[in-house]
């Protein structure tokens, strides 16, 4: 029997070597009935033969140097695992394949935390054991397989005693970075508790797990973008104050335990806000271990300014905000061909690490006064155009949320600046409006199709309104000219909804036509254009449903002799287009709202 303890790290020609010389005796014809019976799962096949030959259970029956119980994991047969290890004496969970693999590593990668638990019931130290690399079942989980349930079970059995040393060894880095990178932060912090090391475990890259976390934004609630019902669940869904794994954790509301359960989409929200919170959790801890080092070199290697300007691009606002509070020095940190991070915030557009960096207004504006090379102002970086990662409806709203970055940021610069000239003779508004000339020109094209699309609706609505009012339901009185139906409330229904159509229609053409006849300048895309067409498009929405009340109300009164329960259906049917136009056009105008009205700049994260 081969332990892991013994076992050289093995190459893949060592690996051939191994199989050259076993296949010299391996009886491969003998062994194959076994062979292809674990592989189907055919439980009587495979206890006929190991009746018939007890050796089979312990010895190797492929050319890989498989057990019996290596090939039951290999082949996900988890049932047969349990029934072998009934007749399987326990030294022998411990043998390595040719590829260097205990049975516990295979089954390490799969989900059935039944045949793990039977393994290491059996036999307690195949945790501990290493493959030929050097990697314990634990690692092989979080490489391999992700699944959280499993990976808790053997963080839970597996010590850091040797041969393995999982949490102290040459793999504990790696076991780190996979760990923080698959979002597992609940399952890092508690290795952390245990074990110190690992929150200070770096590289020449500095601190792994702030490298990991500053590339991956969406695992924060900074970086983190919910749709407005989805929000509002993040903020109300409880989060456990303490941790505890996962067969101690306790949800303090049953209400939301029973809700999540008839609902998939609040588990997901609720699941993405604990990811947050612990990756809060987990880089305050992070941060805590690495300022209670009395070595000065080593929190400024560990604290490795790449990362912290991975985080500022990224708009990671909660690894700056653990930063500056335990290392404020950084701060002042620069990198070339980038600058200080406020530069890099700027350049970014990042509006919260702006914002974090506006609430120390001293140190951000001797920042913001610095040149970044080559003399560029910080508003001349404001003034570059920059994709946007977020999806924004229209181009006239990304050169609005551009004029408004630019401006904010031009107010903490000094009035002179404005007239500073860059090495190409330009100033920060002359290099703005040459980069988002394109931009500008998108915007114009796309504020004029939405107002000639509207009108198109607004001139149909305003067309039935008015025909509407010349001709009533019923018809008029021949002697005085007065609607039949004039005595009837649901006629004075008909009567104010179809003017409101007509008045509300013919207010929306007017502020389409205003779009239409703009001078499309580039200050008009932050108020003047905006405004007009988030009245105009409340005047078309009000228009239709002024029209579908208007048409409800004059087919109710046409058909309530005959049919006394019509208005119920009629006024089904009329919300029906209501509904469409508000789920269509409701998400573009809230946008627009929040755009244009929201003091998007000047809230404090």
């Amino acid at each position: 029997m081969a332990s892991a303890e013994s076992s050289p790290l093995m190459s893949s020609d060592h690996i051939d070597d191994s199989v050259i010389e076993f296949t010299r005796e391996f009886n491969h014809r003998y062994y194959q009935p076994l062979h292809l019976s674990i592989l189907k799962g055919d439980w009587e096949s495979t206890k006929a033969f190991i009746d018939n030959d007890p050796t089979a259970l312990t010895t190797k029956i492929s050319i890989l140097g498989r057990t019996a119980l290596h090939v039951a994991a290999v082949s996900a047969q988890w049932h047969l695992i349990e029934k072998l290890l009934q007749h399987m004496p326990a030294n022998v969970l411990e043998e390595l394949d040719f590829v260097g693999w205990t049975c516990l590593h295979y089954v390490a990668m799969g989900e059935s935390i039944n045949a793990a638990k039977a393994l290491i019931a059996k036999n307690p130290s195949l945790t501990q054991i290493a493959d030929s690399k050097g990697f314990t079942p634990l690692l092989h989980s979080v490489t391999y397989n992700r699944c959280k349930e499993m990976v808790w079970y053997l963080v839970l059995n597996t010590t850091d005693d040797r041969p393995g040393c999982p949490f102290s060894g040459p793999s504990a880095s790696q076991l780190v970075t996979l760990l923080t990178a698959a979002g597992f932060h609940d399952i890092t912090m508690y290795l952390v508790q245990h074990y110190p090391n690992l929150a200070t475990i770096s590289d020449l890259n500095g601190s792994i797990i702030l490298n990991v976390l500053s590339k991956l934004p969406s695992h924060f609630q900074s970086g983190h973008n919910f749709a407005v019902w989805k929000s509002f669940i993040y903020h109300c869904i409880p989060v456990e104050h303490e941790y505890l794994p996962p067969n101690q954790s306790i949800i303090g509301n049953t209400i939301w335990n029973a809700l999540q359960n008839l609902v998939p989409s609040i588990k997901l929200v609720r699941d993405t806000k604990l990811r947050h919170v612990y990756a809060v959790r987990l880089v305050n801890l992070v941060f805590s271990q690495a300022s209670n080092m009395n070595d000065n070199q080593f929190w400024k290697s560990f604290v490795n300014p790449n990362a912290i300007f991975l985080a500022t691009s990224s708009g990671i606002v909660e690894i700056l905000r653990n930063c500056f509070q335990y290392f404020p020095e950084l701060i002042w940190a620069y990198m070339p061909n980038e600058g200080y991070v406020v530069q890099t915030a700027i350049k970014n557009r990042q509006e919260k690490v702006f914002s974090l960096l506006c609430k120390m207004p001293i140190i951000c504006k001797l920042l913001v006064m610095a040149f970044n090379q080559p003399q560029n102002t910080t508003s001349h970086l404001a003034a570059r155009f920059v994709s946007q990662v977020e999806s924004i409806s229209g181009a006239s709203f990304q050169l609005q949320r551009e004029l408004l970055w630019f401006k904010e940021v031009e107010k903490l610069n000094h009035p002179l600046y404005k007239e500073v000239k860059n090495q190409d003779g330009k100033t920060a508004w002359q290099v703005f409006k040459e980069e988002h000339k394109p931009l500008l020109e998108e915007g114009k094209n796309w504020m004029k199709d939405t107002s000639n699309s509207c009108m198109l609706v607004a001139t149909l609505i305003a067309t039935i309104a008015f025909a509407a009012a010349i001709t009533v339901p019923g018809g008029n009185n021949q002697d005085r000219g007065i609607p039949i139906f004039l005595s009837d409330n649901t006629f004075m229904i008909f009567a104010v909804s179809d003017a409101l159509a007509l008045f509300s229609s013919m207010a929306s053409l007017l502020m389409f036509l205003a779009i239409l006849n703009a001078r499309f300048a580039e200050e008009d895309f932050v108020m003047a254009l905006p405004k007009r067409l988030i009245i105009g498009l409340a005047c078309l929405f009000f228009g239709v449903v002024s029209t579908m009340v208007a048409f409800g109300a004059a087919l109710s009164m046409l058909l309530q002799e005959r049919l006394k329960w019509a208005p119920i259906p009629i006024a089904v049917l009329a919300c029906v287009p209501i509904a469409l136009f508000a789920k269509l056009q409701l998400p573009l105008f809230i946008e627009m709202i929040i755009s244009t009205y929201g003091s998007r700049f000047s809230r404090i994260y």
